[in-house]
């Protein structure tokens, strides 16, 4: 999806990137590039907004600019009559973050930075572009920076935390990050097309041009092991482009026309009509599953292959097997079957030990003993959906049940639909509401205009507003 045609964008986009000499800079518009140079800084620049004001009288619309160099981002409107403003506030200038790689606060970013030329906005209301606009970018040289310990949400906070702001960064439009299952790294792609990594202090690790177009990724970025080192994964309709986390150059894995890739588990299952395959080595390869066994993740060069009643398995590529037992948990009769697989457990239902319901547990897919489980009424699992956003390292959610891996205690939510674990609590909907609900089963409904965390990095939950992710701190 074009940024000109992405869901609740009115207008095209252009996205401006200012080279380090400040010498060039690279205009993305509908598809488009361009390169426009300058002998000196500003003429950079004023060529630069001069091609996004022409793009706007010629199709008669304004035109948002994302705008970037090495020392800051910034967003812009460029109008048919040869305007450019703030895209927000015309007249002043809203704080936006520095680019990835940049770290003027001491890694806590927040919407601290003060832009230099922001009183050039106002003149430009009036100016042309040739006049006083190229001040919307600035000259060189350090940004101004204020501590972010001050700034806040501009929308309420999920339950479980507060509304500062540790950190900040824009996202490509209409893209998701994604967060490793330990919670110590995320990844996202920015308005500047570059793959990011940030530790779990918000600070950046490293950033990577895409080899494809931004509009061509599917979903977050995801992390996983492939060749059995720990990764980044972006998917397009033909590819999946892995980077290692530690740095160094990406790989390609090319997909068939009819690959399905999926997530559930520490690696990449592709499904390929009849296939199952695993990426390795710069390719798909396929596993030998054992007969009438169906595949249900990946973990590293393993595939678990399950039968609805009976024992699972995991299966190298070598075609090496080893059998898993699940262990009947104490609550539970006789096994009614498996019902999925998801991250590093197997779902089962069980025949409640006494009365007429079900017992649903939680198997460890390594051991197959039980971390925990909940009596539940037949038909309770109908709408549940197959996700792994609420298994998460605290709390395990799947349909209506939650559960404590630790301490074994679990909870009923009737009617709950869970779509992401993050801390002590599943976020998810409830009578047409979202809640978070903690390991009692106590449903919590978020204020209005909250979003859900997309997960923890650290300590800090991750959310998402208005294609710019915040992290913010536990109460």
């Amino acid at each position: 999806m074009s940024r000109a045609s992405r869901p609740g964008q009115t207008r095209p986009t252009a996205v401006i990137v200012i080279a380090p000499d400040e010498r060039s800079a690279e205009i993305h518009i509908d598809g488009h590039r361009q390169v426009v140079t300058g002998q000196v800084p500003k003429d950079t620049r004023r060529a630069a907004l001069d091609t996004a004001t022409e793009h706007a009288a010629r199709i008669g619309l304004p035109v948002l600019i994302d705008a970037r160099d090495a020392n800051g981002y910034w967003r812009l409107v460029a109008t048919p009559d040869g305007v450019v403003q703030s895209a927000d506030h015309p007249g002043t200038e809203e704080p936006l973050p520095p680019q990835p790689g940049t770290d003027p606060s001491g890694g806590r970013t927040g919407r601290g930075l003060i832009i230099a030329g922001a009183a050039a906005v106002a003149l430009a209301l009036v100016a042309g572009v040739g006049v006083a606009s190229w001040q919307l970018l600035p000259l060189g040289g350090a940004p101004q920076a204020e501590e972010s310990d001050d700034a806040v949400l501009e929308h309420p906070a999920p339950v479980g935390f507060t509304d500062s702001v540790v950190f900040d960064h824009a996202l490509a439009p209409g893209t998701l990050p994604g967060i490793s299952r330990d919670g110590e790294q995320l990844a996202f792609v920015g308005p500047d097309e570059r793959l990011n990594l940030l530790a779990a202090d918000g600070t950046r690790e490293w950033a990577a041009d895409l080899p494809v177009g931004g509009a061509e990724v599917i979903g977050a970025p995801r992390f996983v092991v492939y060749d059995g080192e720990p990764a980044v994964v972006l998917e397009t309709s033909e590819e999946l482009l892995f980077w290692p986390t530690g740095g160094g150059a990406h790989e390609t894995v090319p997909l068939g026309s009819e690959a399905s890739p999926q997530y559930v588990g520490g690696s990449v299952l592709v499904r390929s009509d009849e296939e199952r395959l695993v990426a390795s080595g710069g390719e798909l390869v396929e596993v030998d599953l054992p007969d009438g066994g169906g595949a249900m993740l990946a973990d590293g060069d393993r595939v678990l292959v399950a039968t609805a009643n009976g024992p699972w398995s995991w299966v190298d590529l070598e075609g090496q097997t080893e059998e898993v037992d699940p262990r009947r948990p104490d609550e539970a009769g006789e096994m009614l079957g498996i019902v999925t697989a998801l991250r590093e457990y197997v779902i089962i239902r069980w025949e409640a030990l006494r009365g007429d319901g079900e017992y649903l547990a939680f198997h460890d897919s390594e051991t197959g003993e039980s971390v925990g489980g909940a009596e539940i009424a037949e038909g309770d699992l109908e709408d549940a959906a197959h996700s792994s956003g609420p298994i998460g390292s605290e709390l395990l959610a799947y349909g209506p049940v939650v559960v404590n891996p630790g301490s074994g205690d679990s909870a009923v939510v009737d009617g709950f639909e869970p779509t992401v674990s993050a801390g002590p609590r599943v976020y998810g909907e409830l009578t047409g509401s979202t809640v978070a609900v903690d390991a009692g089963g106590e449903p919590v409904d978020l204020e209005e205009g909250a979003q859900a965390p997309s997960g923890l990095l650290g300590e800090n939950a991750v959310v998402v507003h208005e294609d710019h992710l915040y992290a913010i701190p536990p109460q």
